[in-house]
């Protein structure tokens, strides 16, 4: 325990004594620099950046000093109220090529936990739901290796406020699947419950609200970061294979894409240019650099482990659905070979400040470009980071994104 180890508490001393007289004071300045003249809405306070830097600097203390890892819920247990179970999907609902790749890597759909958050504490759970009752189905971010869909997770706060800022008496509740997270595995083996893993497990939620009676144009799928790449993969999956399997529900009546991870391709350039977002915003977003460290470890974790997994950041269209290689903006890939028709309706959310910038820009251009601006809107705020609207001290910039939500879905 840090409390008796000696040499534990001398580097607990070192760290503190190195961010009250260099870090803090650094962060200060760079503060005062982006409030004075990078925020236009004047949203980005001293407050606001000591609290992103303490968010980005935290991890790496707490491994420094040698602090237990967060925990989280994972799939393997309900846990608390709301918390039920969601069936296995039949095997020939896994089709077309993420079929092969499930049967190649040895990934069947299994039994999950999910989990209800009502706006009304009497309405029992797993109720049949009213005629036009509208309900957000959650895909939580975490890079595929953290987070959860409990209702006491930070990620679940984004359905919170959706309830707490909705008077419409459509919108009584909300679900998220606790899809299974990508885990290394042995030395040379790859890892455990990598993609299409949690394409799989999205799937079998999907289905379960579907089953329990709601229409598909009633289901509102949120996803935040990583939940954002995973929403877009689930409803390229319904688009690409209904043909084949005919079973398919249809795609949801609308997206909601926070932040979402589009690109999962820059977590592998070494050098991502100047002018790129992962550059400008690398000390303004509290997530760290996409390219170094845990992120691109993640990253490769859930690709499936092993260096030539990592081909599929670049082309393969559930992975990496903003690829420039996959909508034909590199020297060597002029032609656009990614299509989003038949997509729903989307709202698409983007920080100014995040490193995830330009790829969420560029999946918005493409959306629009086939689905058109009646179809798809658009979302940019200035000085918000990454995934903001699951961070509680980022209003009001979170509360005003959520309103407009609401205003958007007419709930």
């Amino acid at each position: 325990m840090i409390t008796t180890n000696p040499l534990k508490l001398l580097r607990l001393a070192f760290e503190i004594a190195a961010l009250m007289t260099y870090h803090v004071p650094r962060w200060l300045v760079s503060g005062m620099q982006i409030w004075l003249y990078e925020d236009r809405k004047g949203n980005w306070t001293l407050v606001r950046q000591l609290r992103v830097q303490m968010k980005r600097y935290m991890p790496g203390l707490r491994q420094r000093v040698g602090l237990p890892d967060q925990s989280f819920p994972d799939h393997t247990a309900a846990q608390g109220p709301g918390g039920i179970w969601i069936p296995a999907i039949p095997d020939d609902f896994i089709v077309g090529e993420i079929g092969t790749l499930a049967h190649d890597r040895n990934i069947a759909s299994i039994p999950l936990p999910g989990y209800w958050i009502h706006k009304d504490r009497e309405l029992p759970f797993e109720t049949s739901p009213e005629s036009g009752e509208k309900i957000f189905y959650l895909l939580h971010g975490g890079g595929y290796v953290v987070e959860t869909a409990h209702p006491d997770g930070v990620v679940s706060g984004i359905l919170k406020d959706f309830l707490r800022n909705s008077s419409s008496p459509l919108l009584r509740r909300t679900f998220g699947v606790e899809y299974r997270l990508s885990k290394p595995g042995e030395p040379g083996k790859g890892s455990v419950f990598p993609f299409p893993a949690a394409l799989i497990d999205a799937l079998a939620g999907y289905l379960y609200l579907v089953k329990l009676g709601f229409p598909e144009e009633d289901i509102i799928v949120v996803g935040d970061s990583a939940g954002g790449n995973l929403a877009l993969a689930l409803t390229r999956y319904l688009v690409m294979n209904k043909d084949q399997q005919p079973k398919l529900p249809k795609v949801p009546g609308a997206l909601v894409l926070l932040s979402p991870s589009t690109d999962i391709s820059e977590q592998f350039l070494d050098n991502p240019g100047p002018v790129s977002s992962q550059t400008i915003n690398a000390e303004r977003d509290w997530l760290v650099p996409i390219n170094g460290g845990a992120i691109r470890s993640g990253a490769m974790v859930f690709l499936g482990g092993r260096p030539e997994h990592v081909k599929l950041a670049y082309r393969d269209p559930y992975v990496s659905p903003a690829s420039p290689i996959l909508l034909g903006l590199t020297p060597d890939s002029l032609t656009r070979t990614i299509s989003f028709k038949g997509f729903p309706r989307t709202f698409i959310d983007n920080g100014r400040f995040e490193t995830f910038y330009d790829q969420i820009l560029r999946l918005g251009d493409a959306m629009i470009e086939d689905l058109g601006e009646d179809v798809v809107f658009y979302n940019e705020v200035d000085g918000a980071t990454h995934d903001y609207l699951a961070i509680d001290w980022c209003d009001p910039d979170r509360t005003e994104t959520s309103k407009k939500i609401l205003k958007w879905l007419e709930l």
